[in-house]
């Protein structure tokens, strides 16, 4: 009974607490998939765009879209965090879109994944068309961004065509396949770790502790 008036209290605490450290885990994780990259062509080839879609999927909407924005916001005051340097000069790189794309493409997937209360028990279904509707986005994004600074900014003639195959086509087999594994890896990680209470993120109840469940239950 000691624990039934501070238990709910206590799990929203400890929510919020795991709220901000997975928010800080990924934004580091998009920072260093960023510098995991293969050089090819135009675009390189790197772990970001895995590791943010994995971030929407895990985090949901809100939490998705303020670790990519401190990314974002970290880089263009001059961190070097992307993947070519930092600074807000960076804007004018052609990849820069794919980073645009992120701002819009993780809240959107993740809304689809997880729903507007963030369930934290996602129909795989639903995980999986929202990684890749997010991979859609960003390659939209990315691509056209690419396409308007060659032709339009840099003097580069470059039609549609090749654009979206140097931009998009070259990736898109691996990146499907980063959309399904993050699906799944998502479909058993997120009941393990969140649940809703009172419209806060909350530990569930084995990081709680056995004693933790019953206080919450009025349960002596």
């Amino acid at each position: 009974m000691t624990y039934s008036k501070r238990a709910p209290g206590l799990q929203r605490k400890r929510g919020r607490t795991l709220r901000l450290v997975l928010i800080a885990i990924f934004v580091a994780l998009i920072a260093v998939g960023a510098f995991i990259k293969f050089p090819v062509g135009i675009v390189p080839v790197s772990m970001q765009c895995a590791v943010c879609i994995l971030c929407a999927l895990l985090l949901g909407a809100r939490d998705a879209t303020i670790a990519v924005a401190i990314y974002l916001v970290m880089g263009l005051v001059g961190i070097p965090i992307f993947t070519a340097g930092g600074g807000f000069g960076y804007v004018l790189q052609p990849t820069f879109g794919y980073l645009l794309g992120y701002i819009v493409a993780l809240p959107i997937g993740a809304l689809i994944a997880r729903g507007v209360k963030n369930t934290s028990r996602p129909k795989l279904w639903r995980l999986i068309l929202g990684a890749f509707t997010a991979l859609a986005i960003v390659y939209t994004f990315g691509v056209l961004y690419m396409y308007l600074m060659l032709n339009f900014y840099m003097g580069k003639a470059l039609e549609m065509s090749k654009a979206w195959l140097t931009g998009c086509a070259v990736f898109l087999p691996t990146d499907c396949c980063w959309c399904v594994v993050g699906a799944l890896i998502s479909h058993r990680v997120v009941p393990l770790v969140f649940r809703k209470y009172d419209g806060m993120y909350g530990i569930s109840a084995e990081l709680c502790g056995e004693e933790y469940s019953r206080g919450a239950s009025g349960e002596e």
